[in-house]
């Protein structure tokens, strides 16, 4: 299980982190495109495909793992499971190709309902090759090399996680076009302004915005600001992608002390604007 990540987007792996000014240069990760960024599974379909391609001028290997995703106590979790694989799992990219990965459901979701996954990708350290031996007479005489010196660098490796969704019969994705939506019968799962909330909770010093979704779809959150109450003022609280709350679940957030007076919650939510409403005590 992992917990407290934010596994937004892609991040270096802090493999650096607390070497201070004497951290010896970090070789260049491997510049990886991954394609669809927001896979779903819907409609009676069993896989999806997920492209890997390979920009840079050296070789790369890279781990495919798909997690379950929840969240517990306003936080993301991130636990090992076997209902959606990847096929496969492990593959070199040579430069300028591109890898086809499946990730398949092996079970189907419950009617109506939506499963949140997160796909994960990583790029493998490079393994190092091996000096030539010499072969022959020759070599049992000749005096034994010095050991190379070791190399003085980070090897730094990127992980992206992309977020998949898999529905179950009768439910679609909320993003998904009015046309994918016809052909497929289906309903979206678009969660309702009245299904989202928030409240402000405070110990300490410390201030956290939570946001609870009691729908049956995800809520993608962007461009969220406090808006005051006659809407004269606004204040960004992130101007790109906060994050999700999944259906029936709280997310949570650390946030300087909000703006005084009254105020409403301002977003984007799976592309719509919407003013989400404040919690009742």
């Amino acid at each position: 299980m992992v917990s407290r990540a934010t596994l937004l987007g892609s991040w270096l792996l802090a493999a650096c982190a607390g070497l201070g000014a004497w951290a010896p240069p970090a070789h260049a990760a491997a510049p990886l495109m991954i394609w669809p960024v927001d896979p779903m599974i819907a409609g009676g379909q069993r896989a999806v495909a997920l492209w890997i391609e390979n920009r840079g001028e050296e070789p790369v290997s890279v781990q495919v793992r798909v997690m379950g995703w929840t969240q517990d106590q306003g936080d993301d979790r991130f636990d090992a499971q076997k209902d959606v694989i990847p096929s496969p799992p492990i593959a070199d990219i040579a430069p300028g190709a591109r890898q086809l990965v499946r990730l398949m459901a092996l079970v189907p979701a419950s009617p109506l309902s939506e499963d949140a996954y997160r796909v994960i990708v990583d790029e493998l350290p490079r393994p190092v090759a091996a000096a030539p031996q010499a072969e022959g007479p020759a070599a049992a005489a000749a005096t034994p090399a010095p050991a190379p010196a070791p190399a003085l660098g980070v090897q730094l490796q990127v992980r992206y996680a992309i977020p998949l969704f898999v529905y179950g019969a009768g439910a679609a994705g909320p993003r998904m076009s009015a046309t994918a939506l016809a052909a497929l019968n289906g309903v979206p799962a678009q969660p309702l302004d009245a299904d989202l909330s928030w409240r402000i909770e405070s110990d300490g010093g410390s201030h956290r915005l939570v946001l609870r979704n009691a729908g049956r779809a995800h809520a993608r959150l962007t461009a969220v600001s406090w808006q005051a109450a006659d809407a004269a003022r606004e204040t960004a609280i992130n101007p790109g992608l906060l994050g999700y709350v999944l259906p029936g679940s709280e997310r949570q957030w650390e946030l300087p002390a909000p703006p005084a007076g009254p105020l409403l919650l301002k977003a984007t939510v799976n592309g719509r604007p919407a003013l989400v409403r404040h919690a009742a005590p």
